[in-house]
């Protein structure tokens, strides 16, 4: 079996990084592959900076199609939520001829469970400018029976660039705890209210790069004196990649990685220290990445 993960960067590896382990520990039926493909046309130049929505699509369609030929998965998972809400709008996926799974259901259906087992709770929402923008996570809860009142929506521009550049995570820490706070103070009560009245927060980090900083997310919480599940759907994604997949005799993954640019020395040495203890082989892999220009 041959799974390609995906995002437009590297935060997405930490969801190869949870695949590698769960087969590690518990086994497969047959032999598993995983390929870490790198969406991003440049170091420099992402989604997030393409001035319209039209690049946006036409490039992740492109990637879609060049990933199908040249490594022949058997399925994709789109470990990101800036292509994942592309997804549905690519031509590709149309008349795709292997699954091809997003993260934005894998959270939205975190979500979904955390607020229903408590009908008090509000769901704060945190990500890219371009995953606010898109609407999605309110249109998809709101479909499932949330009402718009539980559900606030924070952009945090900058913050997957600063946390995969600051290994130490003093910057990131007081980042943090800024978005926190903006998002808090969107809510229909303040701190204080929402204290008094014990109502609780669901916290998904709709970034994948935010998951290596779940902790932070939590103690900035705890500082507000806010109660909070903090959802990081990078650590459930592995139930949609493998399905009912049946435990068995293979517990060993290759993994590979490629990308079309040079990841700087900063973020390779960030994720190692993020990753390194939950898939030393994904690090190694990320370690001696392939270098592909014309990767599509």
């Amino acid at each position: 079996m041959h799974i390609l993960i995906t995002d437009s960067g590297v935060g997405g590896l930490s969801v190869v990084a949870y695949a590698e382990r769960f087969v590690r520990t518990h086994g497969l039926r047959e032999p598993l592959r995983l390929t870490f493909a790198n969406a991003a046309p440049a170091n420099d130049y992402g989604y997030n900076s393409m001035p319209t929505r039209e690049e946006k699509l036409a490039t992740f369609d492109r990637f879609l199609r060049k990933m199908v030929v040249r490594f022949a998965p058997d399925s994709i998972y789109v470990a990101c939520n800036t292509l994942s809400v592309l997804l549905p709008d690519t031509p590709y996926l149309a008349n795709a001829p292997i699954p091809v799974n997003g993260i934005v259901e894998t959270a939205a259906g975190l979500m979904l469970r955390a607020l229903k087992a408590d009908p008090r709770s509000v769901a704060l929402i945190f990500a890219t400018q371009t995953t606010i923008d898109t609407g999605t996570y309110p249109r998809l809860l709101g479909e499932r029976g949330v009402e718009p009142s539980r559900i606030v929506s924070q952009a945090c521009p900058g913050l997957a660039d600063g946390i995969s550049e600051d290994r130490e995570g003093t910057r990131t820490q007081a980042e943090i705890r800024g978005w926190v706070g903006a998002a808090l103070h969107k809510t229909e009560h303040n701190a204080d209210k929402m204290q008094h009245a014990g109502t609780s927060v669901v916290a998904c980090l709709a970034c994948t790069h935010y998951g290596y900083r779940k902790d932070f997310f939590a103690t900035a919480f705890e500082e507000a004196g806010i109660g909070a599940v903090v959802v990081n759907p990078n650590e459930s994604a592995i139930q949609d990649i493998f399905g009912q997949q049946p435990e068995g005799p293979h517990h060993d993954a290759e993994v590979r990685f490629v990308t079309r640019y040079a990841i700087p020395n900063a973020t390779v040495e960030a994720l190692t220290y993020f990753l390194r203890e939950i898939s030393p082989r994904t690090v190694a892999a990320m370690q001696n990445l392939e270098y592909l220009p014309d990767l599509f």
